[in-house]
């Protein structure tokens, strides 16, 4: 997977880098076991209610400064690794595998790194070279900022796909939104071979502050966890 595009998923929001040295456990290993699959008869919104549902999703991300949970990711031969996230906008970002995985993801405001505690290496990317920064932005607007090439429904769920604007990243994310509070719950991220890795949260929950220090690039060299101050 091309490893720039997958660092949404990661979400993320994203997908995290498909990356050597996560281990994935089987599906039946993590809990919770959330279902999040968009159902059957997808229907395409255009027009007014395509404008809507976009508007929607706006408000929606616009309206987490904070936020921490829980996150699964599925890779595409059906593999999931769990761990714990933290996000604070603008730009800020932090995604702990749980063992036997051993990477951790971190965003500061500019930069993406993901370190591999085992292999002692650390990768990292500008954040406005990443899918992340499409939600981690001080204002978003995904008509803005991405190039929206569906926008859909399917009983609750919304779902729209979006694609780099500028070109330089491969591949396409899909953000699902569930019910009338209009949720972000997961997001696919295909990349340019057509491989598709899901990020689905759950346990959400916005704290009133963040350790700074979950964000700092210096820190990851010790793998830090903390949680909200």
């Amino acid at each position: 997977m091309n490893r720039r595009f997958a660092l949404l998923a990661l979400t993320a929001l994203a997908a995290g880098f498909a990356a050597p040295g996560l281990a994935q456990q089987p599906a039946s290993d993590l809990r919770p076991r959330t279902a999040v699959a968009p159902q059957p008869q997808i229907v395409a919104l255009e027009g007014a209610e395509r404008a809507a549902a976009i508007a929607a999703a706006n408000t929606t991300l616009n309206a987490i400064q904070r936020l921490q949970g829980r996150f699964v990711q599925t890779a595409p031969d059906g593999g999931r690794a769990g761990g714990a996230f933290y996000l604070q906008r603008p730009g800020r970002l932090r995604f702990e595998y749980d063992p036997p995985a051993t990477l951790l993801i971190v965003s500061d405001g500019s930069v993406v790194a993901m370190r591999d505690t085992e292999l002692r290496t650390t990768e990292r990317t500008p954040l406005r070279s990443t899918p992340l920064n499409l939600i981690l932005g001080a204002t978003i607007n995904l008509e803005r900022d991405a190039r929206i090439t569906r926008v859909s429904r399917s009983g609750a769920w919304t779902m729209i796909t979006a694609r780099d604007r500028s070109g330089q990243t491969d591949g396409q994310i899909t953000l699902h939104f569930f019910g009338a509070a209009n949720e972000l719950r997961s997001w696919d991220v295909v990349d340019a071979t057509g491989a598709r890795t899901r990020i689905t949260l759950s346990g959400l929950t916005q704290p009133a502050s963040l350790d700074r220090s979950l964000f700092r690039l210096e820190d990851m060299l010790t793998n830090r966890r903390g949680g909200g101050r």
